[in-house]
């Protein structure tokens, strides 16, 4: 949403300063007015078109940023959920040895050994 809103300010600007070049073009000014009125809208054409790009480099920061945190995030749960698997699997195989110790235990007793 934010995109769009900055996409379609980007296109009227454009649009304003195109339609402002014209206007100059065919206002009744001698060449040396309208040379210094076309160098001025191309300077507040520069300096619109450098804040639209530092701004969209600031959201991109800003989104690299959270983009950055939520992996961190990620990974660590990921983490977490090894580590509870890993648990899991280790009491599950101490579970199993000692049931087979019993087993054994019970054989060995019933062969007398």
């Amino acid at each position: 949403m934010k995109d769009n809103a900055k996409m379609v300010g980007g296109f009227f600007l454009i649009g304003g300063v195109i339609g402002s070049v014209i206007a100059l073009l065919y206002a009744p000014k001698s060449g040396r007015e309208t040379r210094e009125d076309i160098t001025k809208a191309a300077r507040r054409m520069k300096d619109n078109a450098v804040d639209l790009i530092e701004e969209t480099m600031e959201d991109v920061n800003d989104f690299a940023a959270d983009l950055r945190e939520k992996t961190a995030d990620v990974i660590d749960q990921g983490m977490d959920l090894s580590e509870k698997a890993r648990r899991e699997i280790v009491s599950t195989i101490d579970h199993g040895q000692r049931a087979i110790w019993k087993k054994r235990k019970k054989l060995k007793k019933a062969l007398g050994i």
